[in-house]
């Protein structure tokens, strides 16, 4: 199910995406912004999203599972950046207050391509959950791969591409990405 509302006021196009989203079998807290080209949909019975209050979907960002029973669970005070895509072939789940930069890809699906005489196309999926917690910033450009926790109130890097875990309170830069050190002030790992 798409909706495409570019036209409506702001204000108005939140309730009305409250109302598609609900009816999609999910849920969009109160004080939710979507702004214009922005896409939440779901795809296949069973397929459910779960947005918290004070969301910011920004222009031309996308929200999506692509298989039925898939899941996206979003925390709230949470902001996705323009062109950014959040989408699940199984489960997506981020935490309260992360900051997603622009043109930022989440994705916990990849093809599967054991076969070299069949195509990719046909091949199906390979999926494993992504979660980011809470307090968590993904700066412009970052790619999220299938089966990655992010911790609690670490940084990724622009242009970084997350492969494996990054512990909490981390800074991540790179491709992939690698921890460069610890926020200040943050608990480091092994020490009391």
């Amino acid at each position: 199910m798409r909706f495409l509302l570019l036209d409506l006021p702001l204000a108005i196009r939140g309730v009305v995406w409250r109302v598609a989203v609900r009816l999609m079998g999910g849920r969009l807290g109160p004080g939710a912004r979507i702004y214009g080209g922005a896409r939440i949909f779901t795809t296949g019975g069973g397929s459910r999203i779960e947005i918290g209050e004070n969301f910011r979907l920004l222009r031309f960002a996308i929200v999506n599972t692509v298989v039925p029973g898939a899941m996206i669970v979003i925390g709230k005070w949470v902001h996705i950046g323009e062109a950014s895509m959040v989408t699940a072939g199984q489960s997506v789940e981020i935490g309260d207050d992360v900051v997603v930069g622009p043109q930022t890809i989440i994705v916990d699906a990849d093809h599967a391509c054991e076969g070299a005489n069949q195509p990719i196309r046909t091949q199906g999926l390979v999926t494993k959950p992504i979660r980011i917690e809470q307090g968590v910033w993904l700066g412009g450009h970052v790619n999220v791969l299938k089966g990655v926790t992010i911790g609690r109130g670490a940084i990724i890097g622009a242009g970084s591409t997350v492969t494996r875990d990054i512990p909490p309170y981390a800074v991540a830069v790179g491709s992939p990405a690698r921890v460069i050190r610890y926020r200040p002030e943050a608990p480091q790992p092994g020490k009391v």
